[in-house]
This record gives C-alpha cells, structure tokens and sequence, in this order.
C-alpha cells in the first residue's frame, strides 16, 4: 500500500519512520517546502516534492497522511479527497470547528474517509481504561487529574506558527491529546473553566495553562499543563509512544471512582484492602495488556479504512468535537467564565 506523508517535522517523521519498518506499506514520498525535506526523502529511499500537488500528480498514492502545520490542514485535506484519496489528518484535525466540519462535509461528498491522528485510541491502555471505566470496576467515576510537563527548547519555537495564537501553543498542540483521551473513556464534556499564562517565554501563546472540566455524566477533571516545566509528568514521557522521548515509570492520568482508582500509563488499578474509606490501606494491581506500538496500529487501521473494511475510529466529525472543546477553553480563558461546548459546535 502506498501512502505519502505531507510534512516532515517531528510527528511527520514518526510516520516516516512506521511506514518504513511496517511490512506491507511504501513510502509513496514526501511533500515538505522547507529545507532539508528532499534529504529526509532522499535518506527513506522516496521522491521529494515542493508541495503536495506535485506528488498527487507524480505518485499517485493509495492514501495520504498529512502532518503539516494546522492552517493547512482544511486546503491540503481538501486537494486530496477530490483525488479520492483517503486521509490520515494529524491532530488537531483543522483550525477550528467549521474548518474541521467542512472536511468533514468534503469526506461525505468525496465518499473518500478521513482518519483523524489521535494516536492514542490506538494505545493499547487505553482501551482497557475505556473498558473498566464502561464497565464500572471504577464504580461511579468522580474526577480524573491530568498532569501535562515538557521543556521544550528555544528551537522548538522558530517555526513562526508555533507562536502563533489560534494554531501553536501547547493547549492546541499538546491539550487536544488530552480532550480526545477524556471524551474518548469518560464521555461527553458539557463545561469548561481555564486559565493560561505566557508569563515565562513572553510569546503570544500561552505556555502554561489549567483546565476544569465537567462532564455530562457529573464527572470532573483537571488538567494542568506546560511547556516551559521541567518534570517527567506527562504522557509522552511516561507512554514510551514515540522514540524520540526518554521513557520514565511515571503517572500522568489518575481516574478516581467510588469503588477504585486507575493509573496511566501504569494501567494500575488501587482498590482499598477492606473497607473503602480513608484509613484503610489501598493497594495497586498491576492490569494486563497485550502491547502493540500505536502507530503501527493507527497505520494498518488506516490501511482498513482505506481499502473500505473499516470505519476510521475517530472521523474529521468526530474531530471537530474535541476543536469544540479546545474553543470552549479559550472562550473560558478570554471572558474569566464558565463556557458552555455546545456553544462552540455550530
């Protein structure tokens, strides 16, 4: 099966590199403006191209991941489902709510699917946490904490749209992972409350953020996240998803419910040892998992969906939904209030 990849920064790469050691795939080029990109290409054996346009019309792929920068998203996405090739879209899948709909409504017409990237509904853990919180082993789930470090280096800046207000900064970038993994076990979030900070690089984004959530079920969660702090709590360096990231044996994700605790990326369910209540002991219990990397799941998902046996996990509809939330946040950090998601849906 042959798929491109639009893009080669860092998660452009990552798809690069699973492609090439996936049996069964072909890397059908690289579509990357930006100096160095005919070299990547030229280094994974494939053609390099200025744009996208040129490498529809030079090879003529089975399926397209496109992993440019959010502004592109809606015009990239566009030229390839009137190719009729299906689309691997990186999250987020579209600057905004309407952008994310419009390819959706594109995919409908072109009868040609787009798969959103949120990895991690591939991962393995997570799917389990979606189970036995379905299933109740939690009992009534209370709240779920979400803690989000990284350092990112001054280098990681320079591309001006990561500066930029409504495309970079980490609540876009980073927080969106989050938003799908907690609609994704938990269900729908009704509200949200935030507050952000650009008190420490000073750019036009924020660089620290925290977030309330409220979920139609009667849950809440908070997640609060940086990318100026240095601390191995997160799920990128907890997860060992991705090989350009050290792996530590760190929590990131802790699920609180009236019967028991759970852990990510531990997968460790705490229950107390007798009666539930604050002065008995709780003990951890280690859940299995069969481990399959997320990516080469995500990759031969999309090659289900490419050849029409499967439905993609998470549409550019679907998508859209966690844009919805993301908006909802900046509403909430713009007016100091409560703002409501299904004010941010359209």
């Amino acid at each position: 099966m042959k798929i491109c990849v639009i893009g080669s920064g860092a998660i452009g790469i990552t798809h690069i590199e699973t492609i090439a050691r996936h049996e069964g795939f072909t890397l059908a080029g690289i579509a990357d403006p930006a100096p160095g990109a005919g070299e990547t290409a030229a280094r994974h054996g494939t053609s390099g191209h200025a744009d996208h346009k040129s490498l529809i019309a030079a090879e003529k792929p089975d399926g397209a991941i496109i992993a440019a920068p959010n502004a592109l998203h809606l015009p990239i996405g566009r030229d390839f489902l009137e190719a009729g090739i299906p689309v691997l879209m990186e999250k987020p899948v579209a600057n905004t709510v309407a952008e994310g709909m419009e390819l959706a409504e594109i995919s409908a017409r072109t009868r040609t699917p787009v798969l959103v990237g949120h990895h991690r509904r591939h991962h393995r853990a997570i799917r389990k946490a979606k189970e036995l919180i379905a299933e109740g082993t939690l009992g009534r789930l209370a709240k779920v904490s979400i803690t989000y470090d990284l350092m990112k280096p001054a280098a990681y800046f320079d591309p001006e749209w990561r500066r930029t207000p409504g495309v970079g900064g980490p609540l876009l970038i980073n927080a969106i992972h989050e938003i799908d993994l907690l609609r994704f076990t938990v269900g729908e979030i009704a509200e949200v409350m935030a507050l952000s900070s650009s008190g420490i690089r000073g750019l036009a984004v924020e660089d620290t953020a925290a977030v309330i959530f409220r979920f139609e079920c009667g849950a809440l969660a908070t997640l609060a996240l940086s990318d100026t702090a240095c601390g191995p709590w997160s799920w990128d360096l907890g997860s060992g998803d991705a090989p350009r990231f050290p792996k530590h044996d760190i929590v990131s994700h802790m699920f609180s419910g009236t019967e028991a605790g759970l852990t990510l990326p531990r997968l460790e369910l705490w229950r107390h040892q007798g009666s539930r209540e604050w002065t008995t002991r709780m003990a951890p219990e280690a859940v299995t998992y069969d481990h399959v990397d997320p990516f080469v799941a995500q990759l031969e998902h999309f090659a289900g969906v490419i050849a029409g046996q499967e439905a993609p996990v998470i549409d550019a509809r679907e998508g859209s939904l966690n844009l919805a939330v993301m908006q909802a946040i900046a509403a909430s950090i713009e007016s100091g209030k409560l703002s409501r998601v299904a004010d941010h849906v359209g």
